[in-house]
């Protein structure tokens, strides 16, 4: 009677960890592809807040250049 309890035990945990480990892979590889994805992102923003970073210093250096504009750039 043992033997059929612990057969029916290890069928039952075979079955659980077949139809499981698939599941936890799939899982595990969508958040994996998503957290890449976030992190492209961000990477993308940062090189375009680099840019306007940029672009506004570029303008505070022209504006402080020209004569006509030194005077309203403050």
């Amino acid at each position: 009677m043992l033997t059929v309890y612990f057969s029916v035990l290890v069928v039952a945990v075979g079955v659980s960890v077949a139809l499981g480990l698939p599941q936890l892979e799939a899982r595990r590889a969508t958040r994996i592809r998503r957290e890449r994805a976030l992190s492209a992102e961000l990477a993308r923003q940062s090189e375009i807040i680099a840019d306007y970073e940029a672009t506004i210093e570029a303008y505070r250096r022209y504006a402080q250049s020209d004569p006509e504009l030194a005077g309203t750039s403050h």
